[in-house]
């Protein structure tokens, strides 16, 4: 298994920061915009921000929470 990777931009625009990921950055970079999580970490923020607005859109069709229900 590939380890996961934070990518962080610096304040300049042209270099970056590349660190170990660890399990808590995937809510602490889910909304940032001058940092990336890669690797499965990536993986696991994309997927779940995609449950999550699955989630709200059935919702929001009056369907309830879950994401699965058609």
């Amino acid at each position: 298994m590939a380890i996961s990777k934070k990518v962080v931009l610096a304040a300049d625009g042209v270099s970056a920061t590349v660190t170990d990921a660890v399990f808590s950055d995937i809510l602490m970079t889910t909304f940032s915009m001058d940092s990336a999580l890669t690797g499965t970490y990536g993986m696991i923020q994309k997927v779940g921000l995609a449950a999550v607005g699955a989630a709200a859109q059935n919702n929001r069709l009056g369907r309830g929470y879950n994401f699965l229900k058609v």
